[in-house]
């Protein structure tokens, strides 16, 4: 029997599984269930998680704004031929549309505001487990009287050291000379300020491609140039760097619009598609903890002309990129048909028998499609949780496109 083995040998093997075998497991005895419902379990999940890199199913999740200024949230299943959408999990008003989602951690949403009277504000949404926890407000850094944050990016991880989690913000404003300034504060999830950085990078992530992985954070940013760079954040040393990457030394007409982030079976990949093919690039675990040996890896090159697909004339750069489980997806624009519904084509390239095949999204409101994966945090161990209006329902219609 299991029970029979010592509780530190129970713990150990259950840390090592995924969250979705951890979550069925709760029923198996009242052994186990006190093992995994202890509130040390859920933080000790995600260090082991990024230390044996476990993998982990990743999940669609369909985020919709209506006209009204309410979030909603659906989760989605692809089987390889279906797209097909659950009830809302979750839904917050925003009556002001002045919250944007801004990054995916695990499981977690975070929807940030910048409004001049209001100040800025960070949502963290769990939609899974119906939890909106809303991040302090106060902060230890001195901005000038007379200035105002143009921009905010926020970035969230886990700092393997302290075992917490934390959500980086980096700020561009001005000063009383009309220079730019980019400043850096971190929050750990749980306290009551945030907490400016000795140092901040020397440029503002302003292109909005991010991805998470292995408790850091890593955006992508581009010259004047066309060159692109990955900037990134380390949480357990609370410093950024730079990331290399293998397309340092290729330059080409808004190559920026054509490179694209994900977190990919739980490492950085980078997606490319300013050719003829789609290349994926994996960075490896080998030799990841020195920052200037890491090494990327091409792993997959699917030819677009085999299937038919021609992104030139589709702004790449306007499409968002993710994971589901046999591959990655991504956006098409998103255009009006003839009776006015928004539609979105996604492309869903399986990787175990490198195809790809399309799904068209018609919506009477503008919808997202994000990956997301499991993770057993509990936002109410962090705060007092944001009471939501009871959940609507919208009519979202999935139809299958010719390959």
């Amino acid at each position: 029997m299991m029970e029979a083995l010592p509780a530190e040998i129970l713990t150990d093997i259950l840390l090592r599984l995924p969250v979705n075998s951890v979550c069925c497991i709760r029923s198996v005895s009242k052994a186990l269930l006190k093992i995994v419902d202890d509130v040390s379990f859920p933080t000790l999940h995600m260090r082991r998680r990024i230390f044996d890199n476990v993998p982990q199913v990743p999940r669609l999740v369909l985020l919709s704004c209506s006209r009204f200024g309410d979030q909603r949230m659906h989760p989605l299943k692809y089987d390889g031929n279906l797209l097909t959408r659950s009830k809302i999990i979750s839904e917050f008003e925003d009556p002001q549309f002045s919250y944007k989602q801004d990054f995916v951690f695990c499981n977690l949403f975070g929807f940030t505001s910048l409004d001049t009277e209001k100040g800025r504000s960070c949502l963290l949404v769990n939609p899974f487990k119906r939890e909106f926890l809303m991040l302090p407000t106060t902060s230890d850094l001195q901005v000038p009287a007379n200035s105002f944050c143009n921009c905010d990016t926020y970035g969230m991880g886990f700092d393997i050291m302290t075992n917490t989690y934390k959500i980086v913000r980096v700020s561009l404003y001005k000063d009383d000379y009309q220079t730019r300034v980019v400043t850096a504060e971190v929050l750990v999830l749980g306290t009551s300020s945030w907490r400016e950085l000795p140092s901040a990078p020397s440029c503002y992530p302003s292109y909005n491609v991010a991805a998470s992985t292995h408790g850091e954070m890593h955006w992508l940013v581009s010259e004047d140039d066309n060159t692109v760079h990955i900037l990134s954040f380390d949480f357990k040393n609370e410093e950024f760097y730079w990331t290399p990457h293998p397309l340092a030394l290729k330059k080409k007409l808004d190559l920026p619009l054509f490179i694209h982030l994900l977190n990919f079976k739980g490492s950085l990949a980078l997606v490319d598609v300013s050719s003829l093919d789609i290349e994926i690039w994996l960075l490896g675990l080998k030799n990841y903890d020195d920052k200037k040996k890491r090494e990327w890896v091409l792993n997959y090159k699917i030819d677009m002309q085999q299937h038919h697909l021609h992104l030139g004339s589709h702004k790449p750069g306007h499409f968002k990129f993710g994971e589901w489980e046999q591959g990655i997806f991504f956006h098409k624009e998103t255009y009006f048909d003839r009776r006015r519904y928004l539609c979105r084509s996604i492309f869903f390239v399986d990787l175990t028998c490198m195809s790809i095949k399309s799904v068209l999204i018609i919506d009477r409101q503008k919808s997202t499609v994000y990956s997301c994966t499991d993770n057993m945090i509990s936002l109410k161990n962090y705060g007092d949780l944001v009471e939501v209006e009871e959940q609507r329902y919208s009519t979202v219609i999935l139809e299958n496109e010719d390959d």
